[in-house]
């Protein structure tokens, strides 16, 4: 049975990882430890067994030039690509103009419909009020113009990691803002959109949406079937409240991103995940060790196991 390969929600498997996952693909497969059981999965990534790979960057420099070789195992690629230009809570993030320019890049590789610009999550603290982050999505429409059909937006969520990693290495506190204002933002944010064509969405915010923004599936198996012309499992699998997904196999893990974003809720903290990713061994058959395989459960080796 073939599957919907995710990489990476956990982490940015493009910007730190794109050697290893290269190695993976060659191999046909990957070993993948659930965040929550901690029992390890083989996935296979064999051509047959993989109907798409949806991939999440705020750097795709590093594959761009790498994309043939993914092109061997399935043409089928989706992107979602996060560009904020918010630099105060992103320590390693590329700038915002040369970020747009490998978005437009990969549109015109590919198609506008294979790309979803996000601007999430908008992280309003007691140093940076909206009016910055729509100043700064002002800008992003400017430098996407012809390029960004959707965008996906969210309002960050108060786990106690954000709360914790933003006191720690910002010395700032996430703002209370109300569920009415954050609606009021968001059509804000929408009527920037729409003279540049771009149509808002809400990521597992349902408050926001209404005639102006539209509710997100990250992860669309319908859209996907549509756009590769190829039957894809559109069964929900939502992985938290309101999530709109489709199913699909996760190959990342958390605390591995390098990026250092302080609203991230797949990092509990920067300096741990930098850590790791110092660590790290493109040969690995896992991303974060070499598994042997006598730790796989026989009983987890599953290619339709989701997560």
């Amino acid at each position: 049975m073939s599957h919907v390969i995710s990489a990476s929600r956990r982490t940015d498997i493009p910007a730190f990882y794109t050697d290893w996952l290269l190695t993976r693909l060659k191999a046909g497969y990957v070993y993948v430890q659930h965040p929550f059981t901690r029992k390890l999965f083989t996935v296979s990534l064999k051509q047959e067994n993989v109907s798409a790979i949806v991939f999440w960057s705020k750097h795709y420099a590093p594959l761009l030039s790498r994309l043939e070789s993914v092109e061997r195992t399935t043409k089928n690629l989706f992107f979602h690509f996060t560009i904020t230009g918010l630099a105060e809570l992103e320590s390693n993030v590329p700038d915002v103009r040369s970020a747009c320019r490998d978005f437009v890049f990969l549109a015109g590789r590919y198609s506008p419909e294979q790309i979803v610009w996000r601007y999430d999550p908008i992280c309003i603290t007691d140093k940076l009020p909206f009016e910055l982050f729509e100043e700064r999505f002002a800008l992003c429409c400017e430098l996407l113009k012809g390029h960004a059909r959707r965008c996906f937006i969210s309002f960050v969520h108060p786990y106690k990691k954000v709360l914790t990693n933003l006191g720690k290495y910002s010395g700032q506190q996430l703002a209370e803002v109300a569920t009415g204002k954050k609606r009021e933002y968001a059509h804000r944010l929408a009527a920037h959109a729409e003279p540049y064509g771009i149509r808002l969405f809400a990521c597992c915010n349902d408050d926001l949406v209404s005639g102006h923004l539209r509710k997100a599936s990250c992860i669309d198996g319908r859209l996907l079937s549509m756009l590769f012309k190829t039957p894809i499992d559109a069964r929900t699998a939502s992985s938290r409240k309101e999530c709109a997904c489709t199913k699909s196999i996760d190959i990342g893990a958390y605390d591995t991103c390098a990026h250092g974003c302080l609203y991230c809720y797949a990092t509990v903290d920067k300096r741990r995940a930098e850590s790791v990713h110092q660590r790290h061994n493109p040969e690995w058959n896992s991303l974060t060790r070499h598994v042997d395989e006598t730790e796989i459960d026989p009983a987890g080796e599953q290619l339709t196991c989701t997560f």
